[in-house]
């Protein structure tokens, strides 16, 4: 893929693994349990230490027999006894068969088990309604999980399917990397926390609450900065002291080329070395990445539906970074768009959009006509729909990747 794109701009992979360059997997796990590990990046190799299923178990609800060459429909057999899941193996006798439920040990011989749907029962006697062959519906020892084989590699996010996994071996603890730590800082003299007076030609600050909801949802622990004056030098200043307590800071505003834009000259003020990207991105196109210590810098645009994009993208590369794994390939599903929407060739565009059932089937509606300031349509939607570079204008029925919120904000 190429590494630049129009009119100069990089490419969005680019710009991501260029982000992700700076940083290194942090140092040192700890030890959580296997419940509270969920969301957590796996810091060790774990190896499966017991066979799973652990013995020859039934598949089914239904009847044990001993099959030997295959047994066919029409044959008889008395009902010898019962045997469910967790109790003790009991005997077949010759000729005979035992009633099993799902999960139960499979006794010494037997070797099949009939569906309880394929058997007519009469009293104590079953008779068999279909051909019964060795090893129907059992599952045997070690089929899904053998003893000392890889479960689960370093850098695996952790979710409830790994946590079943664990917990089926036996396990209490899984070996986790720590949080990483993130200082967040909105840059912006026209910014107020929320709780302040507004005067006139000032904003309640959006972005540093928004960004640092996102490091959460991402499994971060989280430091807040607050608001920094348009000031390089009080910038800086901030910087370096963020950098001796956190793994990323990430600043929102100063990133493009405006008299107020100080986010790289403070950065290299603080000590830092970075570089600016012009990203081939709707919204989003400016952004500032870099080092300052052991700590990555990176810069978003101060614009809140930009500075989601931002984080979503060259966010998430460096975070997986930190955390030593591989970026989450993009994910999303490929919808109509339910109306025209007109753009320029060049960038590739993010905007929100939700679903809507037609009579055709599910389609997507953009909500807002562009703007990376408006929050009410990104309040809205159900997540963003993905127009690549190429892609216009974009017709009616024409296909747009969507990805929904509701898949973690990812991209």
């Amino acid at each position: 893929m190429d590494t630049c794109s129009h009119e100069g701009l990089t490419s969005i992979e680019e710009a991501c693994a260029r982000a992700a360059a700076y940083a290194s997997p942090l140092q040192g796990h700890e030890e959580l349990p296997i419940v509270a590990a969920v969301g957590r990046t796996l810091a060790l190799t774990v190896r499966s230490v017991l066979p799973l299923p652990p013995f020859d178990q039934s598949a089914m609800d239904g009847y044990a027999v001993a099959a030997g060459d295959g047994l066919v429909s029409g044959i008889s057999l008395k009902v010898a006894g019962r045997m469910a899941a967790g109790d003790e193996e009991r005997p077949l006798p010759p000729g005979s068969a035992l009633r099993i439920l799902t999960g139960a040990k499979i006794p010494r011989g037997v070797d099949a088990v009939v569906m309880q749907e394929n058997v007519i029962r009469d009293g104590n006697r079953i008779v068999l309604t279909r051909m019964v062959r060795p090893g129907d519906n059992i599952r045997r020892r070690g089929e899904d999980v053998t003893p000392g084989e890889v479960l689960l590699q370093p850098g695996e996010r952790i979710d409830a399917r790994h946590v079943a996994l664990l917990a089926a071996q036996g396990q209490t603890f899984v070996p986790v990397r720590r949080k990483v730590r993130i200082g967040v800082v909105s840059t912006g003299s026209e910014l107020r926390a929320q709780g302040e007076s507004l005067p006139e030609a000032s904003l309640f600050d959006s972005n540093r609450p928004m960004i640092m909801a996102l490091a959460l949802q991402a499994g971060a622990d989280v430091v807040d900065a607050g608001i920094i004056r348009d000031d390089p030098r009080l910038i800086a200043q901030t910087l370096r002291d963020l950098a001796s307590r956190c793994d990323l800071i990430l600043t929102t505003g100063g990133v493009s080329v405006g008299d107020e834009d100080h986010s790289l000259a403070a950065l290299i003020e603080a000590g830092g070395r970075g570089e600016a990207l012009k990203i081939a991105l709707k919204p989003g196109k400016p952004a500032v990445v870099g080092t300052i210590g052991a700590s990555i810098y990176l810069g978003l645009p101060g614009n809140p539906v930009a500075a989601l994009v931002s984080w979503l993208l060259l966010g998430h590369a460096v975070m997986a970074a930190l955390e030593g794994r591989s970026p989450k390939p993009s994910s999303g599903m490929h919808l109509p768009l339910a109306h025209v929407f007109e753009r320029r060739l060049g960038r590739t565009e993010f905007a929100p959009a939700r679903i809507l059932s037609t009579g055709s089937g599910l389609a997507v509606e953009i909500l807002g006509r562009g703007g990376s300031a408006r929050l009410k349509p990104l309040a809205m939607a159900d997540g963003l729909v993905r127009i690549e570079p190429l892609h216009a204008p974009v017709r009616e029925g024409d296909m747009v990747l969507f990805h929904p919120f509701r898949d973690g904000f990812s991209v």
